[in-house]
C-alpha cells in the first residue's frame, strides 16, 4: 500500500472514530429542567363591583397536603392563585382539590360570582394552561350557591 493510501485510510478511520464518539455522547443527555413534569394551579376570581371575601380551604399542595387561605379578599381585577412547584411524573399520583366557601360576614350580593378553577400545565403541551374542573359560587337573586368543592382527576394524566 502506498503511503498516500495509508494516510487517507487513517483520516477516514479518525473521522469515523470522531463521529462514533459524537453519536455516543449525544445519546447520554442530562435531564432537561421541566421535562416530564407538570404543575397544578388553583385560581379563584370574582365578578363583582367590589372585592369579595371567601375562605379557600383544602387546596392540595405539591406534597398532597391540604392548605388553606381563610378570609381571603379577592379583588375583581386580581384573581387569587396558587401554583405548585414542578411535579415529576415519577413522583406518584396527586388528586388536586379545592374548596371555596362564601364568607358569612361578607355574603355575595345579587349578580356576584366567584369562579373556582383547577388548572393543569404539562410539559407535553408546552405548559399551556388546561382547565381540568371549574365551578362557581353565585347569587342570582333567588338562588345562592355558597360552597364549592372541586376534585380534579388523578394527575399526572396519561
Amino acid at each position: 500500500m502506498s503511503s498516500h493510501r495509508r494516510s487517507a485510510t487513517a483520516i477516514v478511520l479518525a473521522a469515523l472514530v470522531c463521529l462514533s464518539a459524537l453519536a455516543t455522547l449525544s445519546c447520554n443527555i442530562a435531564a432537561v429542567p421541566g421535562r416530564f413534569t407538570y404543575t397544578v394551579k388553583y385560581e379563584v376570581e370574582v365578578t363583582a363591583s367590589v372585592p369579595v371575601t371567601v375562605d379557600i380551604t383544602n387546596y392540595t399542595d405539591e406534597f398532597g397536603n391540604p392548605q388553606q387561605a381563610l378570609d381571603e379578599t379577592i379583588d375583581p381585577a386580581t384573581p387569587w392563585t396558587y401554583e405548585s412547584s414542578s411535579l415529576s411524573y415519577d413522583a406518584g399520583s396527586l388528586y388536586p382539590t379545592i374548596s371555596v366557601v362564601e364568607d358569612a360576614g361578607d355574603p355575595l350580593v345579587s349578580g356576584e360570582t366567584v369562579m373556582v378553577k383547577i388548572i393543569w400545565k404539562d410539559y407535553r403541551l408546552d405548559f399551556q394552561e388546561q382547565v381540568l374542573v371549574l365551578d362557581s359560587l353565585y347569587n342570582n337573586g333567588s338562588v345562592v350557591v355558597d360552597t364549592v368543592t372541586l376534585t380534579g382527576p388523578e394527575l399526572p394524566r396519561p
